[in-house]
């Protein structure tokens, strides 16, 4: 059997860092049945996801005895809908996110669905695992109330202990320079030193969750003080465009803008975040930070929330807690853009990135999929 053939992994939302996080998989279970829905229509798949893939389901061998599946879909309803076998075998569950503190669009209600199937999916899982460890408890921290919306039921005493004896924090690996892992690190050449003016990194999905409000709110002012500064705006954009991203489109002078949209490319993506020099993060919603990463691991000085995931990666000399200080800080790297290095350079030392890895965390990986190398 090659290597994996006796797991099933299941992904109901086969996109952005969903497919990343599956290309590492599949380098380590060439062998595995890869059971995936395309990376659009996320509520469709969440919602509905289990229906098609049926046909799949019902085509896997008895000699499956793993699944492994991301927190998207409906664990029991795939196990319920799935040949006998299945329902024996070790179930593992992987939360990117969870959709318990999703927040919600202005004058929208969240479909209470996608936060019940992450609750039964972690009451039906035997092994579930977070990407951090602010993902793991914010969920468990709503866990209570959330399921006391349902009209006469109280959620058993009982339930947060009994889930978390099984959960643990696997992070989302990354595919780091290895310069940046070595005791021998020397920093890369600095994105700046053949420009006059700071270039702007914002890498993150166009959508509400991430901001984009706050983010292009402080571009104005920038440009209202006539700093003289780039943007790169990068991301995923799908078919709602936020308002305010159309019409910074229109109103942000074009030799400010270096780069709109996204590189499909994933070399000349990350070619193109290692010329920026700050990497902000504006999210209402994050519970590791992919992107964000990325472009520290290549030369880019964060500006991230202090709240979400990023206290627990990042040091307090990265994290703003208003839009005032954000504002202050890239007034401040636009007056000196050769600050944004001398930054970088001493925050870079605080974080640890050899524990994001893919390297490191390969084996962790291989062990809890039954996974042996040669």
């Amino acid at each position: 059997m090659k290597q994996g053939g006796n797991v099933a992994v299941i992904e109901m939302f086969n996109g952005g860092s969903h497919a990343q996080f599956l290309s590492y998989l599949r380098e380590i279970m060439p062998g595995a049945h890869y059971l995936m829905l395309s990376g659009k229509k996320w509520h469709w798949n969440a919602r509905c996801g289990t229906l098609q893939i049926l046909p799949q389901l019902a085509a896997l061998p008895p000699a499956v005895d793993t699944v492994f599946m991301t927190a998207v879909g409906n664990l029991p309803e795939v196990i319920g809908l799935s040949p006998s076998a299945l329902a024996r075998a070790r179930k593992i569950v992987y939360f990117h996110e969870n959709q318990l503190v999703y927040p919600n669009q202005k004058n929208k209600e969240r479909d209470y669905q996608y936060g019940y199937n992450q609750v039964v999916s972690a009451i039906a899982a035997d092994c579930i695992l977070f990407n951090s460890c602010f993902n793991m408890e914010s969920f468990y921290g709503a866990v209570p109330s959330y399921v006391n919306r349902i009209p006469g039921f109280t959620c058993p005493a009982n339930l947060i202990s009994v889930l978390r004896e099984k959960s643990s924090v696997l992070y989302y690996p990354v595919s780091l320079p290895p310069s940046i892992t070595s005791p021998d690190f020397e920093q890369p050449q600095p994105a700046s030193s053949d420009r006059t003016r700071i270039r702007i990194l914002w890498p993150h999905r166009w959508e509400h969750d991430k901001n984009p409000e706050m983010f292009f709110g402080c571009i104005k002012v920038l440009l209202d003080e006539n700093l003289d500064f780039e943007i790169s705006v990068l991301g995923q954009p799908y078919s709602e465009l936020p308002e305010v991203m159309a019409t910074a489109l229109k109103t942000i002078p074009p030799s400010r803008i270096v780069q709109w949209g996204r590189l499909e490319d994933r070399d000349s993506y990350l070619d193109h975040i290692g010329t920026c020099d700050v990497v902000i993060s504006t999210a209402r919603h994050e519970f590791f930070g992919v992107a964000v990463m990325e472009a520290v691991a290549r030369g880019c000085f964060p500006l991230l929330p202090n709240r979400l995931s990023y206290p627990e990666i990042y040091p307090r000399e990265c994290l703003y807690n208003t839009e005032v200080q954000l504002v202050k800080q890239l007034r401040q790297l636009c007056k000196n853009p050769s600050l944004a290095r001398k930054k970088w350079k001493r925050v870079v030392e605080l974080i640890s990135f050899e524990r994001f890895s893919w390297e490191k965390l390969k084996p962790y990986y291989c062990r809890l999929l039954g996974v042996y190398k040669d």
